[in-house]
C-alpha cells in the first residue's frame, strides 16, 4: 500500500500524530521516537501493508521533528530491517551526514538500486564508501562506485566479493589499478575477473 492508497482514516491518524507530535517539548522527542520504533520492532515481521503505510507515515512526520541524536539512534535501528519504512530509509540514506546515512547505506535492503544509484551520484566520497562496504552490489551500483569513486571507494568495492561488476566496470577499474598497488591485489583477488583482461591486470600488478 503507497500512501495514496491510505484510507482516510489512516491519513487522519498520522495528521493526529503529528499535530500531538507539535505540542509536545523538543525534550520529548526522543522518548516518542524510541515508544514508535519499539511498537514498529517488536512485531515488524507480522505488520500488513496498510500497518505498514501507517508507519511509514508516522515515522516519517517524526523524522522532521528529531535531533541528530534521534537520527543517529533511529539509523541504527532501523538498517538492518526488512520492512523499515521506506520514507524514512529513503530520509536517512541521503543524510549529508555519514554518521547517520551510513549504516542504511552500508545494511539496509529496503534500499532499491536505483536509490542506491542516485545517492552515489551525487554525495560525497564517505557515502560511496558506505555502499561499496554492503554485502550485494549489482552491476549498475558498482559502475557509479568506479566512475565517481576515490581509490579507497575502488579498493573497498574490488575487494568485495558480493560486488557485481559489468564489463566496462572491470575495463575501468583494472586500468584505475595501474600505478595501485593495492587495487590491483583486491582485483587479483577476485574469481570473475574476464580472461581478456587478466593480461592487463598483470601489468598491473607488476
Amino acid at each position: 500500500m503507497t500512501a495514496t492508497e491510505m484510507t482516510a482514516d489512516a491519513k487522519l491518524l498520522i495528521a493526529q500524530f503529528d499535530a500531538a507530535l507539535g505540542r509536545l517539548p523538543s525534550s520529548q522527542h526522543l522518548l516518542i521516537q524510541r515508544q514508535v520504533t519499539d511498537l514498529f520492532l517488536g512485531c515488524a515481521a507480522f505488520y500488513s501493508e496498510r500497518h505498514a503505510a501507517i508507519f511509514n507515515g508516522v515515522m516519517g512526520r517524526m523524522i522532521e521533528r528529531i535531533d541528530r541524536r534521534g537520527l543517529l539512534e533511529l539509523s541504527g535501528r532501523l538498517a538492518a530491517v526488512d520492512n523499515a519504512p521506506a520514507n524514512v530509509i529513503g530520509r536517512l540514506s541521503n543524510d549529508n551526514d555519514i554518521a547517520i546515512a551510513g549504516p542504511v547505506l552500508e545494511k539496509s535492503n529496503v534500499l532499491t538500486d536505483e536509490n542506491l544509484v542516485a545517492i552515489a551520484k551525487i554525495k560525497g566520497q564517505d557515502h560511496l564508501a558506505a555502499i561499496a562496504g554492503r554485502k550485494r552490489i549489482s552491476e549498475i551500483v558498482t559502475d557509479v562506485l568506479i566512475e565517481r569513486g576515490n581509490s579507497d571507494v575502488a579498493c573497498k568495492v574490488a575487494a568485495n566479493a558480493g560486488a557485481c561488476f559489468s564489463e566496462i566496470g572491470f575495463v575501468k577499474v583494472v586500468h584505475v589499478a595501474r600505478g595501485n598497488e593495492a587495487l590491483a591485489i583486491a582485483l587479483a583477488s577476485r574469481t570473475d575477473v574476464p580472461d581478456e583482461l587478466q593480461p592487463f591486470l598483470q601489468l598491473a600488478s607488476a
